[in-house]
């Protein structure tokens, strides 16, 4: 299936709030780029891990100097860990050589994540600037509450943990984020703004972002085929699958909560939502997947359908005709799309102007300080609505 991890924070990413743009010009965060290993989009939770070095190493290297303080391959790998630490180990079970390639390109991008991150967060000491808890929680709790798929803050922590992340590390990165936001606004009150006659002209410029194909809202329960030891008969391993699975379509059929079953029984990340996977359209699932659920009714649920990640038990809980979003329906998520494009490409030059006045060099491989070019805005999702 395609992106069934992650598509329920991307969801929350891109509605919460010109703020955590700024997570994606740093890759990291709910948007980041992911490791990729074979078998990525697969909803279950794939093999048992190998080891990856998550130790302090014998010589902790100097990575980098931001003005004289350093950053040390240690703090780096921390970070890394606290973000892709799960994913790691997972691929390094799958494809040990992958794994290893993956850990030293985002390695650096962490380096240079936290070479901008300390510049920035010396400005915001400078300037005084303070996010409280009661700040970030009330923010984390607007943008949940207005996501394509609302949910409260415990509800997301155990979506994150379910998909491996730490949640109080992403936590404490957007409580930097809108530190930044905040920083940025006190330079210029105006210069971020958007007024609803620019979402209007952009509306009308742009008619084809804003017709929605048709959508259906679906959750299922996974049980997976993939043998958990190496050892195991591929053929009985699938066939117990298929027992389980069949008296778990038995039970829901027979009138047991679905969302209940799939917390207790599914393989997915989604069982943390009772197995909710959010609107999707056409294109976003695996066929046989995508078939099933476009041909159930609202309140239908499926026989077994087989796919190369197990057997899963689908039920839709909505279905939404091709249609247009109106300007009065898009308007405050479009005037929040274009202050995010504002927000990323003013924060990018700042961010460039800081890194030519500091002084920054990288004793451990002599590389030149990355320069951040502002971004144009990305294009309106079509699910304006």
């Amino acid at each position: 299936m395609k992106n069934v991890v992650t598509g329920s924070v991307r969801r929350f990413t891109m509605a919460a709030g010109s703020f955590l743009v700024l997570l994606v010009i740093f890759g990291a965060g709910c948007g980041k780029e992911q490791p990729t290993a074979p078998d990525a989009n697969a909803p279950a939770g794939g093999q048992a891990a190998a080891p990856v070095q998550t130790q302090t190493p014998a010589v902790d290297k100097v990575l980098a100097v931001v003005n004289g303080v350093e950053i040390k391959e240690s703090q780096v790998r921390q970070q890394m860990m606290d973000e892709y630490g799960v994913q790691l180990q997972k691929m390094a079970a799958q494809a040990p050589e992958l794994a290893a390639q993956q850990e030293k390109r985002i390695m650096q991008n962490m380096m240079n994540q936290m070479v901008m991150m300390h510049l920035l967060d010396a400005e915001v000491a400078k300037a005084g600037i303070q996010v409280t808890e009661e700040e970030l929680t009330a923010e984390m709790t607007k943008q949940l509450a207005v996501a394509e798929s609302p949910q409260t803050i415990d509800q997301f922590k155990q979506m994150i943990e379910a998909q491996g992340g730490n949640f109080e590390a992403m936590k404490a990165r957007m409580g930097k984020q809108m530190g930044y936001l905040k920083l940025l606004k006190a330079k210029d009150p105006n210069g971020l703004t958007v007024t609803e006659a620019e979402a209007q002209k952009y509306y009308d410029e742009n008619p084809d972002e804003f017709k929605i194909p048709e959508r259906v809202r679906a959750s299922h329960i996974l049980v997976a085929t993939e043998p958990t030891d190496p050892n195991a008969d591929p053929n009985q391993v699938k066939a117990q699958a298929r027992a389980k699975a069949e008296g778990l379509l038995k039970q829901v059929k027979d009138g047991a909560d679905f969302a209940t079953v799939a917390k207790e029984n599914s393989a997915c990340p989604s069982a943390a939502q009772g197995g909710d996977l959010g609107t999707f359209g056409r294109g976003n699932m695996v066929p046989p997947f995508e078939e099933a659920a476009f041909g159930l009714k609202v309140g239908e649920i499926s026989d077994l359908v087989e796919t190369q990640f197990g057997f899963h038990i689908i039920k839709v809980t909505e279905h939404q005709d091709p249609n247009t979003v109106t300007f009065a329906a898009a308007k405050d998520k479009l005037m929040n799309h274009l202050e995010t494009g504002k927000t990323q490409a003013v924060f990018g030059k700042y961010i460039a102007s800081l890194q030519e006045k500091a002084t920054i060099t990288y004793p451990s491989s002599g590389n030149a300080p990355v320069q951040i070019v502002p971004q144009p805005a990305a294009p309106a999702d079509a699910d304006k609505g």
